[in-house]
């Protein structure tokens, strides 16, 4: 699965990582929440970020350990909640895709503690752009999820944008952060068959479904994606960016 999703779901574009440089500049120590296989973890390396990651996944945590060996990059396997972190430690703090999977107030308790004054926290999400041509590649797909896995719906990914909002109201409600701004990227990605399968398999609804009901569900996408898209499907979206500084 790490493999997997190193391959399949890729990184945010370049721009994103240059605003986070330029709101802390490099070199600094920071802290990645949730590195999963590193593909975040890599472009901040490249532009001079020396790099403390927590990771739940123990197979995540090998991959990324393994993939950035030539970087100054370290990683240890728990809850983010949980762990023992030095106070004021680092200048960055960063989560891509992420947050939402943390238990909210001691998330930011620990991203309050850990980051010097002055310091950032970083989160990192994707969220989609739907054009003309999205409307009419999900309006062909969703047969497919209406035949073989009806309890998905389009609502469930419109519904994430919702907590991405509901946490950057929570990181302007901390009193220890300030000067929030949120900045957008957006995207364009070119998927065959086999890509856009690999990056579903990547979700977690997705991946916890059992595996002739996954494997019916694919079957069928595949065969839209093949036989209505020539083989090929364009996707949108935008990357969004939300930043808070320590005061």
């Amino acid at each position: 699965m790490a493999q997997l999703y190193a391959r399949a779901r890729g990184a945010p574009p370049p721009e994103l990582f240059d605003a986070v440089a330029a709101f802390v500049p490099p070199p600094a120590d920071a802290l990645e929440i949730g590195c999963g296989p590193g593909n975040a973890t890599l472009p901040l390396l490249e532009r001079g970020f020396r790099i403390h990651a927590v990771e739940l996944g123990e197979n995540l945590a090998a991959f990324a350990r393994e993939r950035l060996a030539a970087f100054p990059f370290t990683v240890e396997v728990g809850k983010f909640e949980d762990v023992s972190l030095e106070a004021a430690s680092v200048g960055l703090v960063v989560c891509s895709s992420a947050f939402h999977w943390l238990d909210r107030e001691p998330a930011l308790r620990q991203v309050v503690k850990v980051l010097k004054p002055g310091g950032a926290l970083a989160l990192i999400w994707g969220s989609p752009r739907r054009t003309a041509e999205d409307n009419l590649v999900d309006e062909a797909i969703q047969a497919a999820y209406r035949a073989h896995a009806p309890e998905i719906s389009r609502q469930t990914v419109d519904r994430m944008g919702g907590k991405v909002d509901e946490i950057g109201q929570a990181l302007r409600d901390t009193p220890e952060l300030c000067d929030f701004e949120e900045r957008l990227f957006p995207q364009t990605h070119l998927f065959d068959r086999q890509r856009y399968l690999d990056t579903l398999a990547t979700f977690s609804d997705h991946a916890t479904m059992p595996a002739e009901q996954r494997a019916r569900l694919f079957e069928a996408i595949g065969e839209i994606i093949d036989g209505q898209f020539g083989g090929r499907v364009e996707r949108h979206s935008t990357a969004r960016l939300q930043l808070a500084r320590r005061r």
